[in-house]
């Protein structure tokens, strides 16, 4: 039997590189493990079952498996009660043929705000990764600096990425000096592959084609790899010319994966490059057997999909993300105003134009959030009237008036001028430089006037100039250790402090989660992990650490003074458990009414009460006219709020986590009168 295997975990980034230059034909990167599921199914695809693929990744020839990163780390702690770090262990012992790779976001890392440098070190060094593909959502390669020292000092493959997007201003000039200062960076072009990342799918054949034309002129000796969704519909024409123009790997989903937001389908694109004289490496009984084993299990996640169904070729307009299109129609969905999604997507592609950069995460949450802000007042304040009017605002703005704030008239200036003042903490501190530097420079002076009202020419002599990296200031990670410790109980492991460096919260329920249920989202069948067993007789059959387990459900009783007894077989032995069920009680949701009274701006979930600076707030605290007093997270971005005057507290009706609802009473105040120190 051939052996299809040209590049594997042990070898030197040299080594790597020089396989692919020398292989002669087109490989694969499947995202099937991570993309496809985070592009198409909210990130709710389980080890459980993608674990099925690893036999047949082993033997396919892959370039390398992304199984890791993004968001599917996250909604991995947060939903799904699985770690990143089970999920590598089970899958090196699976395929220990196939190089791993994730996907982080420079500063960012798996999170959604920049890390400091200690941080980034720290997580870096402790994840068993082949192949770390990191993106600035900025296209500021100052921000890869520390991520490229770690994995380069590790032997592991640096896999930098260009966040490409179609507009006038992304040209190959500009292109070419971002590839530029990568290689500078990466100290030249024979250990490192190069990702194109099109993260929307917006790019033409011909734009492809040009772009990855142009980069192979300069550098001849630079292995690409192109990265694309299949949202508008022109995936495998594209791939075809990345492929023609020089790339060597391309990235693909399994066939019964495929749907509108992921990558576009394997088998098919083999056979389509195939009929068109490329020559593929590729084992196609594998990639078969792959295909038709994901089918076996794929209509569990149906209820995941999203919403909006279908191609969209107008993504070249608006840009929205694979990853972020699902979960911003659940939100919608959930917010009660998915009638208004259209709108949103509109006013993005006006957005997009104004204030430049691209849309992937943080920044694809980051126009989300503010667009759909902007859409929701005007809703609220004059219904389908108020939308269509900030439609043809923006419209008449950008399109007929080519962005030249002067002339527009005065009353339309003085609507622009507040039209992101509601806008999220995360926008603001993007215009102030809290991500690095955006590619194309600041915006126009009007957008941070609009922002930060009267404050504006203050907050702009605080904007950065530098990258995170050298802006944000070192954790004390001894201090944060402790901290976790303090929340669990106990000393953590080094796998736990990780993933709470990540994200704190999730974290921390996680951990309580598996202490209490312990590994049922590994062994558990997907079914029955959503459902349960819903009749008497039913029964569920697994492996668990070499022993075979069988539990049925027998009966359930009635409830008696808030306890249920339920019977179940194990193993065939009968046992009893019993469930102590007190009624919920309902709690009336508290809305604020005066003036004195805070009110949550949005839906969201209570992520702190004061600020990072003092620490948390208490009845009786002094707070100051513009401190940050609560923050709201929704759609992974910070909402802060703050004090609109000097005050004490004299009351906080939310914890942390809650969930609240658009105008419920956060915390109430007392103005003080007179000076405060």
């Amino acid at each position: 039997m051939k052996n299809f295997v040209f590049a594997k975990p042990g070898m030197s980034p040299k080594e790597i590189v020089q396989n692919v230059r020398a292989l002669g034909s087109i490989s694969f990167t499947s995202t099937g493990m991570r993309d496809a599921g985070q592009s198409d199914y909210k990130n709710r695809l389980r080890i459980h079952d993608l674990s099925t693929l690893a036999p047949f990744y082993n033997e396919m020839g892959l370039f390398s498996s992304e199984c890791h990163g993004g968001a599917r780390w996250h909604v991995g702690i947060m939903n799904r009660k699985e770690t990143p770090f089970e999920e590598l262990e089970l899958l090196r012992e699976k395929m220990p043929n196939v190089l791993l790779q994730t996907l982080i976001r420079e500063t960012n890392l798996w999170g959604y705000r920049p890390y400091p440098k200690n941080v980034i070190e720290h997580v870096i060094s402790k994840v068993d990764i082949d192949v770390w593909r990191c993106f600035s959502f900025l296209n500021d390669i100052r921000n890869m600096r520390t991520a490229a020292e770690v994995v380069l000092k590790r032997g592991r493959l640096f896999e930098p990425a260009i966040s490409f997007t179609q507009a006038d201003w992304t040209t190959n000039a500009y292109y070419l000096g971002v590839v530029g200062e990568i290689v500078d960076l990466c100290g030249g072009t024979d250990e490192i592959i190069l990702c194109i990342k099109d993260m929307a799918g917006v790019g033409s054949p011909t734009r492809v084609k040009s772009l990855i034309d142009s980069i192979k002129q300069k550098y001849p000796d630079l292995v690409l790899q192109y990265h694309r969704h299949a949202t508008d519909g022109l995936a495998l024409p594209a791939l075809l010319a990345a492929a023609e123009a020089g790339a060597s790997i391309l990235d693909v989903e399994e066939d019964s994966l495929t749907r509108f937001y992921g990558q576009a389908p394997l088998l098919s694109v083999a056979a389509y490059l195939i009929e068109s004289g490329i020559k593929v490496h590729l084992n196609h009984e594998s990639a078969d057997s792959a295909v038709l084993k994901a089918r076996d299990w794929i209509q569990h996640y149906e209820w995941a999909e999203s919403p909006f169904k279908g191609f969209d070729y107008n993504v070249t307009m608006h840009r929205m993300p694979g990853g972020a299109f699902p979960s911003s129609f659940e939100q919608a969905q959930k917010g009660g105003f998915l009638h208004l999604m259209p709108a949103i997507l509109k006013v993005m592609s006006l957005f997009n134009k104004i204030v430049k950069y691209f849309d992937v995460t943080p920044g694809s949450q980051i126009t989300w959030v503010t667009c759909s802000g902007i859409v929701n007042m005007y809703a609220k304040e004059r219904g389908e009237a108020g939308v269509n009017h900030v439609i043809d605002l923006l419209a008449k703005f950008v399109e007929e008036k080519a962005q030249k704030f002067e002339e527009m008239n005065e009353s339309e200036q003085e609507e622009l001028l507040t039209i992101f003042y509601n806008a999220p903490s995360d926008f603001k501190n993007l215009l102030l430089g809290g991500y690095g530097k955006l590619p194309q420079g600041w915006p126009d002076e009007w957008v941070y006037r609009s922002t930060f009202g009267d404050e504006w020419e203050e907050k702009l002599k605080s904007r950065k100039e530098l990258s995170p990296l050298d802006a944000v200031k070192a954790d004390d990670l001894a201090k944060l250790r402790e901290e976790l410790a303090d929340q669990i109980g106990r000393s953590p492991s080094e796998e736990e402090f990780v993933l709470y460096l990540m994200h704190p919260k999730d974290c921390v329920t996680l951990i309580k989660f598996r202490e209490e249920y312990g590994d049922a989202p590994l062994v558990l069948p997907t079914d029955v992990w959503r459902r349960g067993l819903k009749a008497p007789g039913d029964k569920v059959e697994f492996e668990y650490s070499g022993v075979p387990y069988s539990i049925e459900r027998v009966s359930i009783g009635g409830e008696h003074e808030g306890v249920i007894h339920v019977v179940m077989r194990v193993n065939n032995q009968t046992r009893v458990f019993q469930v102590n069920t007190p009624r919920a009680k309902k709690t009336e949701i508290k809305m604020a009414k005066g003036a004195n009274e805070i009110a949550a701006p949005i839906n969201g979930t209570v992520w702190r009460v004061g600020n990072p600076e003092r620490g948390g707030l208490r009845v009786g605290d002094i707070v100051h006219k513009g401190e940050e007093i609560a923050n709201l997270e929704a759609m992974k971005m910070e909402n802060a709020i703050l004090a609109p005057f000097n005050a004490q507290v004299t009351e906080i009706a939310v914890k942390i986590n809650d969930m609240v609802v658009e105008g419920q009473l956060l915390m109430a105040l007392e103005e003080v009168e007179g000076p405060l120190h």
